[in-house]
């Protein structure tokens, strides 16, 4: 992505993304952890992961809002972008993760070759690596976009408006009416086409006052963060619960956050630019990398438990961030596999 002015804000919300992902994969090490670490320790980690929740939405939001509506018409080029810059990525690192994970299953003698095979099978299917997910998402999210990017294009303001009233309403009624046998058709409003169309919606058509976007943003934090501590503590359910990212207090969040970072004009040394630059020229590749890189960071250098986790969940994402980093440069130098790696 280029540094014109117009997408200086965007590259610093990327990266901003990037890091957030690995700040919740760090923190994650201490609130999958509840009940054998100290309760203080717990709730610190429960508040960082909650403050980046955005971040995968955010990614979505951003390719709505370059993607999605700049898409020229040529499905073909379109599609052959998509598989040499997500798709051959994507599967290079699922190989690479499918072997580190199974790799005595898989080539010693103790599993039959059906054994082995429904191994392959099942990690096809739903990811060799936890973090997979989001681009099994974006992959499905790249093929509705030219259909998508045709609606857009000529939609106006009160029809895109409608169409993000009712997702985000789903987002609210969706876990109520689930809960019932209902023969209302309402997949067509739900998932993340809404956060797709909402950076679309928000890049062309909304500005707001920055202390209402800092006082949704915070409040959204607060209210995940208590609402996760309580059904932990005192109902003993899904901790998850309010976290996942389609829940309306992810969605306020990252809509606020996305509007704080478009709205503002951050102006920093030249060479924070240059590294903000070649951050998000690799974030891709970073983003799949990252989940192995982080595992040896918490095994070599720093553990997620060794001291407060307000100093060893931010040590453990800066570090993992500069390996990564690191490692995808140097891949990227390889002749011929290079180009694919992400």
């Amino acid at each position: 992505m280029s540094n014109t002015p117009k997408l200086t804000w965007a590259n610093n919300l990327r990266v901003a993304a990037t890091l957030g992902v690995i700040f919740i994969h760090a923190s994650s090490y201490l609130t999958g952890s509840l009940g054998k670490i100290p309760q203080n320790n717990w709730i610190l980690a429960i508040i960082i992961n909650t403050a980046v929740r955005w971040s995968v939405p955010v990614f979505v939001m951003l390719t709505g809002s370059f993607v999605l509506g700049n898409y020229n018409d040529k499905i073909g080029d379109f599609l052959r972008k998509a598989l040499h810059k997500i798709i051959i990525p994507f599967f290079i690192w699922s190989v690479f993760y499918l072997l580190h994970n199974n790799w005595d299953d898989l080539l010693g003698n103790k599993l039959s070759m059906s054994q082995k095979g429904d191994i392959l099978l099942e990690n096809a299917i739903t990811g060799s690596a936890v973090h997979l997910w989001y681009i099994y998402m974006i992959i499905g999210m790249y093929f509705v976009i030219p259909i998508f990017s045709k609606w857009t294009k000529y939609a106006n303001k009160k029809e895109l408006t409608i169409f993000l009233v009712f997702w985000f309403f789903l987002l609210i009624a969706y876990p109520f009416i689930d809960k019932y046998s209902t023969d209302f058709e309402l997949n067509y409003f739900t998932g993340y086409i809404g956060y797709l169309i909402g950076g679309y919606y928000f890049f062309k058509f909304v500005n707001l006052p920055k202390a209402l976007l800092w006082t949704i943003f915070i409040g959204s934090i607060t209210a995940i963060a208590f609402g996760t501590y309580y059904l932990a503590f005192q109902k003993n359910v899904d901790k998850e619960m309010y976290l996942a990212p389609l829940t309306p207090g992810v969605f306020l969040m990252s809509a606020s956050i996305y509007l704080l970072f478009k709205q503002s004009n951050i102006t920093m040394p030249n060479w924070i630019n240059l590294v903000v630059n070649q951050i998000c020229n690799y974030s891709y590749g970073i983003y799949l990398v990252h989940l192995i890189v982080l595992a040896w960071v918490d095994d070599l250098v720093i553990s997620a438990t060794d001291f407060n986790p307000l100093i060893t969940i931010p040590v453990m994402s800066i570090l993992c961030l500069t390996f990564s980093f690191g490692i995808i440069y140097l891949l990227r130098k390889i002749p011929f596999l290079g180009k694919w790696i992400g």
